[in-house]
């Protein structure tokens, strides 16, 4: 894939398939963030272009400016050394799935869980205290990585390990989607909540452009858009009582 000139007016992003935050329907790309980058890009006055692939590989185009940035994305220090992160554009909750049948019991406390085995997704990080929980307190043995939340859902399903890792409101509407309600539930508490970004590459020198979809996110911001948006979203999964029911 070739990254879209930026000199152009006209810029790549790229992230996963992560319904309900960006997702494909009748050939076309949706969701939460993909509204509020289109948005964005139409009160900057720029073209933009996405493409959804599996994460590890968008993180990768990101980071070597194979692509003008990613979207839905956590600012970690490695990967701000490689693209200039946007003010926040939601907010990301995380969760621990287990099958319904599960014994494990979770109370906030990692250490209940050391002796379990995790399934993540390829490049993923789940904020610093589980990504060090992961890295320092769990044999790398017990830890199943997976190219795709729903496969690590099938796997989960299947036996391959004890504990799902995802986002609460992503994972409720995949669980809805493969029909595995009562198959699978979430431990309360969530582990943590993390700010969402969108990362534009350093390599292409495109932190104007950040600072550009900043102002036009601020706008969106105290003109009602955004909660227009999060409304639209959030609402359609609150009405869902089968996606609730997995809660």
């Amino acid at each position: 894939m070739l990254a879209v000139s930026s000199r152009a007016g006209r810029y790549y992003l790229v992230s996963l398939n992560y319904e309900p935050y960006s997702y494909s329907r009748n050939g076309t790309y949706t969701g939460y963030d993909v509204e509020i980058l289109k948005e964005c890009f139409r009160r900057m006055g720029d073209d933009l272009e996405i493409d959804l692939v599996p994460w590890k590989r968008a993180l990768s185009m990101g980071m070597t400016g194979n692509s003008d940035g990613v979207f839905g994305i956590f600012k970690l220090p490695e990967r701000a050394e490689k693209m200039f992160f946007s003010d926040p554009v939601r907010a990301e909750e995380i969760s621990f799935f287990v099958r319904d049948d599960s014994t494990l019991v979770f109370d906030g406390d990692l250490n209940q869980l050391k002796n379990s085995t995790f399934g993540t997704v390829s490049g993923y990080s789940y904020g610093d205290e589980v990504d060090s929980f992961l890295k320092n307190a769990i044999p790398k043995s017990h830890v199943e990585v997976g190219v795709s939340p729903e496969m690590n859902l099938v796997k989960l399903i299947k036996g391959r390990f004890d504990i799902y890792i995802g986002d609460t409101l992503s994972t409720l509407s995949s669980i809805h989607k493969m029909g595995l309600e009562g198959l699978i539930r979430r431990l309360k508490p969530s582990i943590n909540t993390s700010d969402v970004h969108v990362a534009f590459s350093r390599k292409l020198k495109l932190g104007r452009v950040r600072d550009r979809f900043n102002d036009a996110l601020e706008s969106m911001r105290l003109d009602g858009t955004l909660e227009r948006i999060k409304m639209k979203y959030f609402h359609e999964q609150s009405k869902d009582k089968k996606v609730n029911a997995v809660e």
